[in-house]
């Protein structure tokens, strides 16, 4: 009765360990702050503010949100930030909560697909385990915008699980799941399109009869997703330049392969930013990734019919990787955090070995202390590693250690040094940023903001100029020169260049923001109220920009359109002082005192100035 009472829940008593470990291991990541990318996907991101943007993550890139171009597309990734932000606004606790809750998950996939793939629990225990305690998946968990490999593990394993259930009994069901879950993987990271080729060496190792009819409609998804992303986003994977050739780029991926072993078999040293570092075929790493490479793609052949464990999670390995292999341009050579996919191939080999000894009455207790031994040095490592993701300013810190040479640690160093008020250090790191790299744009363009933050406008638009000699296509650019020109009230040539923003991105209501202020200035009402229509059409939350259009009606005498679209402010954010302010003045110009002294009264509320003689001219009309 009591082992039968045991084997029977034995299943549940596993997913409870894996839950306990996993949590005991990134409880100290739930302190962490917003790092690296978590800035603009998270922070900065004005869709997330309001649910009335949620379509948009549908339609636009990831970028979108800070008003930036991308082509990369991940909506199921941004929606799990709408959700996020509804829940705990810009508390990073929250956000890290749901990565730990997602790595769960991810693990608990695991342990179901090992389960059905090899009918064995033991295997899938052991396994999962490993995966969710190894030190190199902190950077996809403690790092909030790394989340998508866990989403897109999860979606890739419960299609896969799926698929099997639906060989096996061939009920429409299981098919349809399949499907649906493939789709959600594909909404959420590109490297989900390996997934039918994951099919297929399922079906090679285990020497199954692949069939068309189920099979066909998965390759129909695949293409139709490279159709969208090529005409509708622009790209497959990166927005990447192509600045490289693939020969150039091949001995950094056999490098990377020899760099993801070690770190798999030794994780120490683990850090961000490896950046797009090219290397020579005779360089040490490149030629041992290549023996590596070659050793394992034998042993699959050798092994493919009495080791099928070993043969199956080797070529899951190398399909996994390669979407992340750098042949086809990305941001880096390698990353930790791609590792999240295939190094599921790792722990099937790594819990086949030590399941292979537990089954073996003599070396039970040697499986588990070897187990036991290995969570708890991989659980010490990410315990530490999670500190690493804390805090801003010693994370750059460290990464710098590792990475000194990186242009993009550097700028994103700067970016904190100016948000802590420090501008000397902050100038210092763009400039080193621009050392390292003289095309790094994002560092002319922030050190065009500093510029202009600090003053100096003339230094400002000659930073954006040379952002604009690197990457032509940004409309960005072009939009901050157009509007430092106008800061400094030549609006002609603001206007000029807020025009070539807009014919780079006819969408953009900056630009027309741009273009309705410098119009108003120039006392081209009507004009000015054309662009700031424009601006508000494509951005209906601008405040600026319906506060300018009022005051643009104002100045041609429409009276009751200026007040409506200033309480249209007021309705968007009734905290918005800059029309409080102007309600207040244009009602004390039309002689109803009441409303002018209510809308000063607000401002005054809000812990605004206002100008002594505005006050001593109001002072008469207040009730006694």
């Amino acid at each position: 009765m009591p082992t039968s009472f045991f084997s029977k829940f034995k299943p549940f008593i596993f997913v409870i360990l894996i839950i306990i470990l996993g949590f005991t291991i990134y409880f100290n990541s739930l302190g962490g702050s917003f790092i690296w990318d978590d800035a603009g996907l998270i922070q900065g991101n004005a869709y997330l503010k309001d649910w009335s943007n949620f379509p948009q993550i549908f339609t636009k890139n990831i970028w979108a949100g800070i008003g930036e171009g991308s082509s990369i597309w991940r909506p199921l990734q941004m929606m799990t930030y709408f959700v996020d932000y509804s829940l705990w606004k810009l508390d990073p606790w929250g956000y890290h909560l749901t990565n730990i809750l997602l790595h769960l998950l991810a693990a608990l996939a695991l342990y179901w697909f090992v389960s059905i793939l090899f009918n064995n629990r033991i295997l899938a225990l052991f396994s999962s385990l490993l995966f969710i305690a190894h030190p190199v998946h902190v950077e996809a968990v403690s790092y909030i915008s790394g989340r998508a490999d866990s989403l897109v593990t999860i979606f890739v394993l419960v299609a896969f699980i799926f698929y099997l259930k639906f060989l096996h009994t061939r009920r429409i069901t299981f098919w349809i799941v399949m499907s649906l879950s493939f789709i959600l993987a594909l909404f959420t990271r590109e490297n989900a399109v390996i997934f039918p080729a994951l099919l297929i060496i399922y079906h090679f190792v285990f020497q199954k009869k692949l069939e068309i009819k189920p099979f066909l409609p998965l390759l129909g998804i695949t293409v139709l997703y490279f159709i969208f992303r090529i005409f509708s986003i622009n790209s497959i994977f990166s927005d990447t330049p192509i600045r490289t050739t693939l020969a150039q780029r091949f001995p950094g991926f056999l490098v990377a392969f020899t760099n993801y072993m070690g770190i798999l078999f030794f994780p120490v040293d683990l850090h961000m930013e490896y950046g797009g570092r090219l290397f020579g075929f005779f360089a040490p790493k490149a030629i041992l990734g290549f023996i590596i490479i070659l050793s394992l793609l034998i042993c699959v052949f050798w092994a493919k019919n009495s080791k099928r464990l070993f043969s199956f999670a080797i070529l899951w390995f190398f399909i996994a990787i390669l979407p992340v292999s750098n042949l086809y341009p990305l941001n880096a050579y390698m990353a930790e955090h791609w590792l999240y996919l295939p190094s599921i191939g790792f722990f099937m080999i790594l819990g086949g070995s030590l399941t292979s000894f537990f089954e073996k009455d003599k070396f039970k207790f040697v499986a588990l202390g070897l187990l036991i031994c290995l969570l708890f040095i991989y659980a010490s490592l990410t315990i530490r590693q999670n500190v690493y993701w804390k805090e801003e300013l010693p994370f750059y810190q460290r990464t710098l250690a590792y990475s000194p040479w990186s242009a993009k640690v550097h700028n994103n160093l700067g970016n904190l040094y100016a948000k802590l008020g420090d501008k000397y250090k902050a100038q210092k790191e763009y400039l080193k940023s621009i050392a390292f790299d003289p095309s790094a744009v994002y560092a002319y363009r922030n050190l065009g903001d500093f510029y202009c933050l600090a003053g100096n406008y003339l230094e400002g638009i000659k930073m954006y100029l040379k952002a604009t000699q690197i990457d032509p296509r940004d409309a960005d650019d072009y939009n901050n020169i157009g509007y430092t020109f106008i800061t400094l009230g030549r609006n002609e040539e603001g206007i000029k260049y807020c025009q070539i923003a807009l014919k780079l991105n006819p969408s953009s209501s900056r630009a027309y923001y741009n273009l309705g202020n410098a119009y108003y200035n120039l006392r081209e009402s009507r004009k000015s109220i054309t662009m700031l229509e424009e601006s508000v059409k494509f951005d209906p939350r601008n405040l600026e920009a319906y506060n300018n259009l009022a005051s643009g009606y104002a100045q041609l005498g429409n009276a009751t359109e200026a007040i409506r679209l200033w309480n249209k402010c007021l309705k968007l954010n009734p905290d918005f002082m800059v029309a409080h302010f102007n309600l207040a003045v244009f009602y004390f110009q039309r002689h109803e005192y009441d409303l002018a002294i209510k809308h000063c009264d607000q401002v005054i509320a809000l812990g605004a100035q206002v100008d002594g003689k505005f006050l001593t001219a109001l002072k008469p009309f207040r009730k006694k």
